[in-house]
């Protein structure tokens, strides 16, 4: 029996305990050595639920997935080394899209660093500037009686006053194994004090701003930011009052669970062809469409209000006149403000109109493509149901053609630093916290994060691939006439998802029809693991059929 071993777990026990008592729930590891007094004292604390994850760079991924839908911290832990750096996609992700992770790495003791041992490196702040905080601790020892404030502040750094990931690295002397069967003990800890996040506005910033929505034609722009319901219902109500259009991303969760004819179907196509507004009021980051933020451009010098419930500003183009750090629903609920000018909407509402009469025309043949693949999908799918939207042709699909609709969805994505890795991870960690759920991914994301597959055993996920040959999104770019495109930049691949995903031991498929995928996704909802359904896409006939989309409505903003 060690006194070391049984140090160190202690220590991690106290880690751990301290860091459910502020409100951890969730621990996501992976195997290894030096991490074992962790993993440990995970698995031994009844207040926690741990899932293994193999690869640390899935792991990471499906951290933050659960962390998304949860919207409370959860913890990833890993051994010394490399493995670590394997969450640094993830990271990023959730640097940029503010989403709470508490990264627990373990670590070689300082006697070891820089002497040549195995699987050690510097790993203080090798997260950079994308964590929130970043906290070296000691080798274990006895004394743990100060984890339980510094657990609070760990647990409120990640949340607030801009959500992110906090690091916490942990060194540990061998031996690592208690020779004794030890048991968490969490009725040490005690949970710290809850902090109010509501943010609210100014009077004298409101009535501002309420002035300006009084003057000419203006329109609400929502980002590729989950609002949350009392946002979403309190802008309703003031596109509303204002009788103004609403562009809203398909990430934002404005087009779906009601029938409010102002949030507009196909945001990206009017934009391209209606006038300049006299005014915008923006909320939740950064949409996905190119066109919104070619808008922000074309109105530079006019009004553009930019509110947001945390510090991190949205304006890459740097066309904001007006900065509200605030909740959006208690701005909406405040503003005293008229109508618009009738002709304004009745316009942009008829632009509109003829968007989703394009669409369901150029969607009606079965031969499936992007656009009536989601189209059809988002139609047919039970409320409440979690939709992830891959990167990047999958959630642009969505935002031309995913329409408005009555049923609520629960539409997720990752718009941080919009990559495809790590999607089908991120995914799964979704389905693990809002159970059945569909992933809509192209080939290419499927493949980069294939071993996430392992995680479908007990998952119910519904991974639905569109497989256009390679990087389909390309088409849409300049890049496509290059004489190289098809090497450096279409890049098809030789897999065969269904193959693939039966290797894992998961349900697989191809629909050959629009219809015939939505089906799969439906059946593969009531699955208990995860189900993968291949769509074969012809890449041109489905390019032929965008640009079918975008030429019915006028090619000239009009004046």
């Amino acid at each position: 029996m060690s006194a070391q071993a049984e140090v160190n777990f202690a220590w991690a026990e106290a880690l751990l305990g301290a860091l459910a008592a502020a409100g951890l729930r969730q621990v996501v590891a992976s195997p290894g050595s030096r991490s074992t007094p962790l993993t440990l004292a995970a698995f031994r604390n009844p207040d926690l639920e741990l899932r293994m994850v193999l690869d640390e760079r899935s792991a990471g991924f499906f951290a933050l997935g659960m962390a998304k839908a949860s919207g409370v911290p959860v913890a990833l832990v890993a051994t010394s080394g490399s493995a670590i750096a394997n969450w640094m996609p993830a990271v990023v992700e959730a640097d940029m899209a503010r989403v709470p992770l508490l990264l627990l790495s373990a670590d070689r003791p300082p006697e070891l660093q820089n002497r040549g041992a195995n699987q050690t490196m510097e790993q203080a702040g090798l997260f950079g500037g994308h964590v929130r905080s970043f906290v070296q601790l000691p080798p274990a020892e006895e004394e743990t009686a100060w984890f339980a404030p510094l657990a609070a502040r760990l647990v409120e750094a990640s949340l607030r006053p801009l959500a992110g990931p906090v690091h916490v690295n942990v060194p540990f002397r061998e031996p690592l194994v208690p020779g004794r069967e030890m048991r968490a003990d969490t009725a040490l800890h005690s949970g710290p004090l809850r902090l109010s996040s509501q943010k609210i506005p100014q009077p004298e910033s409101v009535e501002a701003i309420a002035r300006i929505l009084r003057e000419g034609r203006g329109a609400i722009v929502c980002g590729s930011e989950a609002l949350g319901e009392e946002a979403r219902a309190a802008i309703c109500d003031l596109a509303r009052r204002l009788d103004a259009p609403v562009h809203a991303d398909i990430l934002s969760g404005l087009r779906s669970g009601h029938d409010e004819h102002r949030i507009l179907a196909h945001p990206d196509q009017v934009v391209r062809v209606a006038p300049v507004p006299d005014w915008i009021l923006r909320f939740g980051g950064t949409p996905v469409s190119k066109a919104l933020l070619t808008l922000f451009e074309a109105a530079r010098g006019r009004p553009q209000i930019v509110v947001s419930a945390s510090p991190r500003l949205s304006d890459p183009a740097g066309t904001a006149s007006h900065v509200v750090e605030a909740d959006a629903a208690a701005l909406c609920s405040g503003l005293n403000v008229t109508p618009g000018p009738a002709e304004w909407i009745k316009e942009i509402l008829s632009l509109d109109a003829l968007a989703a009469e394009t669409a369901e025309t150029v969607s009606a043949d079965p031969e499936p493509f992007e656009g009536s693949v989601v189209l059809t999908l988002m139609r047919a799918l039970p409320a409440e149901t979690p939709v992830f939207l891959g990167n990047s042709l999958a959630v642009r699909a969505a935002d031309w053609f995913g329409g408005r609709g009555a049923v609520p969805l629960r539409l997720f994505g990752s718009r941080g630093v919009s990559g495809i890795d790590g999607n089908v991870s991120t995914a799964f960690g979704i389905a693990a916290v809002e159970g059945p759920a569909v992933a809509v991914v192209g080939d290419l994301a499927f493949q980069h994060d294939l071993g996430a597959l392992a995680l479908g055993r007990d998952l119910p996920l519904a991974i639905l691939v569109l497989d256009n040959g390679g990087g389909g999104i390309f088409d849409h770019l300049a890049q496509a006439g290059l004489p190289e495109f098809t090497a450096g930049w279409l890049t098809p691949q030789a897999l065969d998802p269904v193959a693939a995903a039966r290797a894992f031991g998961l349900h697989a498929e191809t629909a050959d029809t629009t219809p015939a995928a939505v089906a799969a996704v439906i059946a593969a909802l009531a699955r208990p693991g995860a189900s993968v359904i291949r769509v074969p896409i012809d890449r041109r006939a489905s390019l032929a059929r965008f640009r079918r989309f975008f030429s019915a409505l006028p090619k000239e903003r009009q004046t």
